[in-house]
Formats: structure tokens, C-alpha cells, sequence
């Protein structure tokens, strides 16, 4: 998968939780909380690609390799 394909992946779901959360209200933009689920949702698309290429890595901010599924 190229860098590109990521960069839109993330780009995807990010542009999906805006249009939620604009719906929803459920977080303020641009607050600490607003760019932390914004961290957690490109870290899961990230989860997303390794599952498809079969390529476990340990992502930013993990600490532990014990939770990583082979």
C-alpha cells in the first residue's frame, strides 16, 4: 500500500468522524480532546493497513508489544 493510499485512508475517516461530529456536537473543534480522537483515529486506520498487508508493527505510542496480534 502506497504512502498516498494511507494518506487518504486517514484523510477518509477523519472527514467522517468532522461530519459526525458537526452533526453531534459531541467534541469541540480544535480543543486537546477534538486532535486526541483525531490521533486515535488515524492510529486505527493505520491498525486497519497492517491487518490487510499482514505487517504488525508497533504504532506511535504504544508501549507494549505483548498486545500486538501476529
Amino acid at each position: 500500500m502506497k504512502k498516498g493510499e494511507i494518506d487518504n485512508a486517514i484523510r477518509r475517516a477523519l472527514n467522517l468522524f468532522d461530519n459526525w461530529n458537526n452533526i453531534t456536537g459531541f467534541v469541540a473543534k480544535h480543543t486537546g480532546y477534538y486532535y486526541e480522537i483525531q490521533s486515535i483515529i488515524e492510529d486505527a486506520v493505520h491498525c486497519g493497513v497492517q491487518v490487510a498487508l499482514k505487517d504488525f508493527k508497533k504504532l506511535d505510542g504504544e508501549e507494549d508489544d505483548n498486545d500486538i496480534i501476529t
